[in-house]
């Protein structure tokens, strides 16, 4: 396994992380018996990964980790999660954030969470979580409940990043979770270069979802952005338009996606959601193999480095 230092937090966190959201939320919306899922924590964990990614809102994942890790020497791994600050269109008051987060130590049984963050803040969210509650969160830190703060965006409302552009300006913030993938590599130019700046640690999340994935959703999305003009109808293939990736030992589009996510320096740590052994072998296998030739990651650059949308899903 490679491992990268997450930014000022200083932690030295394995380059692919396990996340227990998407479209599996550790199996609990695929069918699979927790047991299954506890043999595939302990797996990642034997395999180098140490950071661990959740949420509140992904339903029981809390308690399911809680379980499966409760034996597990509590120096082989870190715990990221995370709360939306806004319920029913209101911040949530210091009390109700302090309530969360000790529910979620319960959850996980655990005495400190390594990073909280604020889940999916959005620009018009953005002032009230910062003046509201940025303070709770470091009152919690103090009290050891908590060792570093994140934020992260709801990418499919903020393609270009403007709610984490802020938050790192503020310097208020340790981490950051956005959303960076080969359709959409605005972060690139816009996060990662402030992060830098401020020495913010950056996890990539929405690396791979549907559109890097499933052949025919890939499809669509390049004959969508031709259709409006995007980019040029020659550029690509219309059948299976990224497969020119598939080569020298990148074995799918998919393997292509993880590459070119942990490709840049900046990048801290690529989030990799499954409930599935054999998909987070192949997964890390992507990552930690071979880099994408430079001239295949120039072309992307050139397809698809213009263009802000929210694309991935």
């Amino acid at each position: 396994m490679e491992y990268r230092t997450l930014g000022r937090t200083g932690l030295s966190v394995s380059l692919v992380s396990l996340g227990s959201g998407g479209p599996s939320q550790l199996g609990q919306k695929t069918g699979v018996p927790e047991s299954e899922v506890h043999k595939l924590l302990h797996t990642a964990l034997d395999m180098g990964i140490n950071l661990i990614d959740t949420a509140t809102g992904y339903g029981k994942s809390e308690e399911i980790l809680g379980r499966a890790l409760k034996t597990v020497d509590r120096n082989r791994y870190y715990i990221a999660t995370k709360t939306r600050p806004v319920r029913e269109n209101h911040i949530l008051s210091a009390s109700e954030l302090t309530h969360q987060v000790e529910t979620s130590l319960k959850r996980l049984q655990l005495e400190t969470i390594d990073i909280f963050q604020f889940h999916g803040v959005q620009q018009n969210e953005y002032d009230g979580v910062r003046d509201s509650l940025v303070s709770t969160a470091q009152k919690l830190k103090s009290q050891g409940k908590i060792r570093f703060i994140g934020i992260t965006e709801m990418y499919f409302r903020d393609g270009d990043h403007q709610v984490l552009q802020r938050a790192v300006k503020d310097d208020l913030f340790d981490t950051v979770m956005v959303g960076y993938n080969l359709l959409n590599q605005t972060a690139e130019k816009t996060v990662f270069p402030l992060c830098d700046i401020h020495k913010v640690g950056i996890l990539i999340m929405i690396a791979v979802r549907r559109a890097l994935s499933r052949i025919q959703v890939l499809e669509k999305t390049v004959a969508d952005l031709k259709d409006k003009g995007v980019i040029s109808r020659d550029e690509l293939p219309d059948k299976n338009p990224l497969g020119w990736l598939v080569k020298d030992g990148t074995e799918s589009v998919t393997a292509a996606a993880y590459k070119f996510a942990a490709a840049p320096k900046a990048v801290s740590t690529v989030i990799t959601g499954t409930s599935k052994l054999s998909h987070l072998k192949s997964n890390v296998n992507a990552i930690l193999g071979p880099p994408l030739p430079a001239e295949d990651i120039t072309r992307l650059n050139n397809v698809f480095g213009h263009i802000s949308e929210s694309l991935g899903n």
